[in-house]
């Protein structure tokens, strides 16, 4: 009897070190072999190292300057315009609106951008009036014609529609001509889960 009541006691024991020591092993064999989940992966595309602006190189349709300080202290999302702005381009401006109301109660600490080429190609776009109508809080502008504008006229030309700037002024991500919303929204809202800053 008591050599049954040993055995299975030990039986036991090894089953119990066997159930503990199995998160571990499982563990080990993923780092071994580099496994990483597919949901980590951003969507965008990371720019390393991010591209600093400059202070200024922006103008408002207005003509007015509009420095890289008041486009600090928040997550920006600019998305480049064709000109002029069509109704794909139009239905894009919708779409990052909603990615902005989906954050929820994160959505303050984003804004828009809508990035033109020129102040003059803004300003003769028939769809402008539409546009600031339909929003009021769309930020849209275009780089000056001097050298300062030149970073901005070359994120306008890079093939690439959608940037992500963050609250400290620097180009850190961005997206393709036609970008996947759910992607790009998932995406804020792990920056903005994770981020400390704007």
């Amino acid at each position: 009897m008591t050599t049954a009541v040993m055995t299975s006691g030990r039986r036991m024991m090894f089953l119990v070190t066997g159930l503990l020591a199995l998160p571990f092993i499982v563990a080990f064999g993923l780092y071994w072999f580099e496994w990483r989940p597919a949901k980590l992966a951003n969507h965008g595309e990371l720019i390393q190292p991010p591209q600093a602006l400059p202070e200024t190189g922006l103008s408002l349709v207005d003509g007015r300057p509009l420095p890289t300080a008041e486009l600090r202290r928040k997550w920006t999302l600019v998305m480049v315009a064709p000109s002029p702005c069509a109704s794909a381009c139009l239905q894009d401006l919708h779409q990052i609106r909603q990615v902005q109301v989906a954050l929820n109660k994160e959505m303050v600490r984003l804004r828009r951008v809508l990035l033109g080429s020129s102040v003059a190609d803004l300003r003769t776009d028939p769809a402008l009036a539409e546009i600031q109508r339909s929003y009021p809080d769309l930020i849209i502008a275009a780089p000056t014609a001097d050298e300062t504008g030149v970073i901005w006229t070359t994120l306008a030309g890079a093939g690439y529609r959608f940037y992500v700037i963050d609250p400290l002024g620097n180009v850190m991500m961005r997206y393709p001509e036609k970008p996947e919303m759910q992607g790009m929204l998932r995406d804020l809202e792990r920056l903005l889960k994770y981020s400390w800053v704007g």
